[in-house]
């Protein structure tokens, strides 16, 4: 049988007294979970995303589309071609555009009532559990293991609940933490963060963009599910994915025994970042005036796309076997952000190479 969609008619759309329309959340209200109490308390809500990538898209859309009060952003990028495919909120137009601006934008277009605030940043040692303690929830949506464990420890120091995911070509996974005794956080199960660059990020790895436009739509949901307090949040729970055959698992989480949740045997403080580690030049040239030999650390398609006047050595082979970095010289990595490049100098740098890292990568000297 055939319905007639013509007699499906909804109400007409609510005018503010100023003019502008209003959003509609009848759809979703008559739900036994959420009703006018549960909107409520959306709009009361205070979420904070890290990162508005492909994970932080749709985490924006449906939360500013649920009606949640109060966004907050936290991105420090310029928006590049290759990000579209799986950022939906952004258009081709927007390309070399702040991403927090454009994420603002889009997010009033979806719903003009949402406030959002914007930090054009990176999360780090000195801002971290100031601004996670901010809001009820905070949504991890990066891609590199160290923002992520920053995250963790900043959420369990301020005691905030935290939405993890991860994404590794057509695999994902999802965690919750909350400051409670039956969760977990990232360290109760891997004490230890996995260096960045040993597992490929999605300019590395490749990504298809439903992949995390799915995991970012359920950490969208159990963003909403924490806010209103409804069953089923991943409770003490891994959630394993696999897009190749569209298998799931999900697995105990278990605490450490030495753990006292909400509080921490291991996380007392953030440790700071090294001083010194990232540089701003103006140009490769300057670097060879400072003594600095430059490493660029991209892939072999990025450097035949872009070639820079650099040795070329791939970051998995770099990390894999740090002796190709002469002892006794100094060295400045390079990538097209800076991301991948501060990644490895860290990890070099703790392993003793005289490493620092192109402040905004290499797209910093385009302009």
């Amino acid at each position: 049988m055939i319905m007639n969609s013509s007699i499906m008619t909804s109400p007409p759309p609510a005018i503010h007294e100023s003019g502008a329309m209003q959003p509609d959340y009848s759809r979703q209200t008559l739900l036994k979970e959420i009703g006018a109490h549960g909107q409520a308390a959306l709009a009361r809500g205070r979420v904070l995303i890290v990162g508005a990538g492909g994970l932080g898209s749709p985490v924006l859309q449906y939360l500013a589309g649920a009606g949640v009060g109060h966004l907050g952003i936290v991105d420090a990028d310029t928006l590049d071609a290759s990000n579209l495919h799986r950022q939906p909120i952004f258009a081709l137009a927007d390309v070399g555009e702040r991403k927090v601006e454009l994420a603002r934008a889009a997010v009033e277009r979806i719903n003009p009532t949402v406030q959002v605030e914007l930090h054009s940043m990176r999360l780090d040692a000195d801002n971290a559990v100031a601004l996670i303690g901010g809001y009820d929830v905070v949504v991890d949506c990066s891609d590199n293991f160290r923002t992520k464990y920053l995250i963790n420890d900043a959420a369990v120091l301020a005691h905030r609940p935290a939405v993890f995911a991860s994404v590794y070509q057509y695999e994902g996974q999802l965690q919750v933490y909350k400051p409670e005794q039956r969760h977990a956080c990232l360290r109760c199960l891997w004490p230890d963060a996995v260096a960045d660059g040993v597992v490929g990020n999605c300019a590395e790895a490749g990504v298809l963009g439903p992949v995390p436009g799915t995991l970012g739509t359920l950490q969208a949901l159990l963003t909403i599910k924490i806010l209103l307090g409804m069953s089923g949040q991943l409770d003490g729970e891994l959630l394993l994915l696999d897009f190749t055959n569209f298998s799931s698992l999900k697995i105990k989480a278990p605490r450490r025994a030495e753990c006292r949740a909400p509080d921490c045997a291991h996380i007392r403080e953030i440790p700071r970042e090294d001083l010194g580690i990232e540089i701003v030049l103006h140009s490769l040239a300057d670097a060879a005036q400072r003594g600095l030999e430059v490493i660029d650390i991209r892939t072999q398609d990025e450097v035949a796309a872009r070639p820079a006047a650099a040795r070329h050595v791939a970051m998995p082979d770099l990390l894999a076997d740090p002796g190709l970095l002469s002892p006794g010289r100094e060295y400045l990595l390079v990538c097209a952000s800076g991301k991948r490049s501060l990644a490895a100098a860290r990890e070099l740098r703790r392993l003793g190479v005289a490493v620092r890292s192109l402040a905004g990568g290499l797209q910093a000297l385009e302009g």
